[in-house]
């Protein structure tokens, strides 16, 4: 098995944590010493990343394959950037301005595109399953709670209606927070079957 020095190593590191986690505190120093050790892996990999990708659209520059302005884009706003940022450090006011000026509207764009990602895929709950107690009650709450975030109502500064609108705004999180521990079970079960050799462990 190819991947079978992969799988001793994160079987033993994960069972490392766990017999850490489990015998707190003395298990902390076990803990924070392999956390570093994360941190500069994922360090390290992160640099490979980013190296391959600028490295594969100069490639696509020098052979001026079609698109490779946007390419020339990319290398030169990465390559601007760096300067920018060993020059003038990470917490220049300046630096993160401009990097900021960047990232907004990139960010905006991106929950805008989902927006309309989730505003489709409701209109094709509604067409195929039509009007049903998982539709009625989808399409309602998304109507109250587009309203809510209007402010109408929060303007009107009524006591009993701001208690009301203060209950309704947390129901949200009570769901993000199921939301959370169902994937926290799936990662657990997940993280078990790695250990285990239960995935991934194919012959290539």
């Amino acid at each position: 098995m190819k991947r079978l020095p992969a799988l001793i190593v994160g079987t033993l590191s994960g069972l490392v944590v766990l017999a850490a986690m489990f015998l707190m505190p003395r298990g902390g120093a076990v803990l924070e010493a392999v956390l570093r050790w994360v941190i500069i892996l994922a360090a390290v990999a992160l640099l490979v990343a980013v190296a391959s990708l600028v490295l594969t659209h100069l490639r696509f520059i020098v052979a001026g394959r079609k698109g490779f302005l946007l390419s020339l884009v990319l290398v030169g706003s990465f390559t601007a950037t760096l300067i920018f940022g060993f020059l003038r450090g990470v917490d220049d006011p300046l630096f993160l301005k401009w990097v900021g000026a960047i990232v907004r509207p990139i960010e905006t764009a991106l929950l805008g595109l989902v927006a309309l990602v989730m505003m489709s895929a409701a209109m094709k709950i509604f067409r195929e399953r039509g009007w049903s107690a998982l539709t009625v009650s989808f399409g309602a709450s998304a109507v109250v709670f587009l309203i809510l975030g209007l402010g109408f109502l929060q303007s009107l500064k009524i006591p009993v209606i701001n208690e009301v609108l203060r209950f309704v705004e947390g129901l949200p999180m009570i769901g993000a927070r199921g939301l959370l521990i169902g994937i926290g079970i799936g990662l657990l079960m997940m993280a078990f079957r790695v250990l285990f050799g239960m995935e991934g462990s194919g012959d290539d």
